[in-house]
């Protein structure tokens, strides 16, 4: 039979009773007394340490303890820390002026700064830069201008973002998501490369929010590894950055000899259309909230998103009252390797 923890009044009665029935004479049992106060304060004290213990009770299991202290069940499974984005960065001036490494740029507030010395040739340079803050918020495309924080001599101020824009910036591991890999390693202890390692592993790479792995994907002694990037600010699909990081990382971890390939899904825009009733801002944006969590959650390389999830999706989304879904009638099978991506509804009049 399991404990019950005795609310503040039960305790209060237990109290006052026990010192009643310990004083002697009639005195003891009129309605106000000195041991009512006593049993209040005593009973107060016993119900702070009756919560403290049931606190101490959640923060021994990883599923119920609190986020600050989600790291003493953290063994093997790192917190994914926030990563610096960077990228290459286009100057023009005069032949021959040079740019030291640490010239510091800046955007939006933003700051970076050169990682290398690099000397005007024809008049440009391009150069690799990096944020000085970490997180998604140092990510920018191509095109964005940048101006110089000090001038440089035979520089312009201004200068452009190369085409492949100022990516791998990812802000550190949501406490939900750290909390759900934790619960998995638990469940499945690591074995050195064999079947769930490797998707666990590409997780522990900084920016990495969903992955998954392919035995035998390229033929004999190789395995596959699709990794996605939800939270970069320049898109879910990860960068080239990311997939030589996560491909590096993985080197150091697998004690098996096999050809890895570390490659972005195919991606499969998921765009349903559809009309909802009441026909209105709130009621859209909760419908597409629901449909995109559940792409996120139910979606995977060559799976299948069933019709009976969507339209549970649709019909418990909040203000939905009734629905028509033009498409898709039926489960939406994606061939191996392509990904459902969300691309937005579209509404039928």
């Amino acid at each position: 039979m399991g404990f019950k923890r005795p609310a503040l009044p039960e305790l209060i009665g237990r109290i006052d009773n026990d010192l009643v029935s310990r004083l002697p004479g009639a005195q003891a049992e009129l309605a106000s007394r000195l041991t009512r106060i006593l049993a209040t304060g005593e009973a107060g004290v016993a119900h702070g340490l009756y919560g403290y213990l049931q606190w101490l009770e959640k923060q021994l299991f990883p599923e119920t303890c609190d986020d600050d202290l989600l790291h003493l069940h953290s063994v093997g499974v790192p917190r994914r820390q926030d990563s610096t984005a960077t990228g290459p960065l286009i100057f023009t001036g005069t032949t021959g002026a040079v740019i030291d490494a640490g010239t510091l740029v800046q955007v939006d507030g933003q700051e970076y700064r050169t990682v290398q010395d690099v000397t005007l040739v024809a008049g440009t340079a391009t150069v690799e830069i990096e944020a000085l803050t970490p997180g998604s918020a140092g990510s920018r495309p191509a095109g964005v201008q940048m101006t110089l924080v000090s001038p440089v001599v035979g520089v312009n101020a201004t200068a452009t973002v190369g085409a492949a824009g100022i990516t791998g910036g990812a802000d550190i591991e949501k406490f939900d998501s750290w909390r759900d890999r934790i619960m998995r390693r638990r469940a499945r202890i690591p074995r050195g490369g064999a079947e769930g390692d490797w998707a666990e592993w590409a997780l522990q790479v900084p920016g990495v929010t969903r992955a998954w792995e392919d035995p035998l994907g390229m033929g004999p002694g190789t395995i596959v590894i699709r990794i996605m990037a939800d939270d970069a600010a320049d898109g879910p699909m990860p960068s080239l950055q990311l997939l030589q990081e996560v491909f590096d990382y993985i080197a150091t971890q697998r004690n098996v000899t096999a050809h890895v390939y570390v490659i972005p899904p195919v991606p499969a825009p998921f765009v349903p259309q559809l009309r909802v009733t009441p026909d209105n801002t709130g009621t859209r944006t909760a419908v597409e909230q629901a449909l995109q969590d559940l792409v996120l959650r139910a979606g995977k390389p060559g799976g299948t998103l069933t019709i009976s999830s969507i339209r549970t999706a649709i019909g418990t989304a909040a203000g939905v009252t009734d629905y028509e879904l033009e498409w898709p009638t039926a489960n939406v099978t994606h061939a191996h390797g392509h990904l459902p991506i969300w691309g937005g509804a579209e509404w039928l009049a």
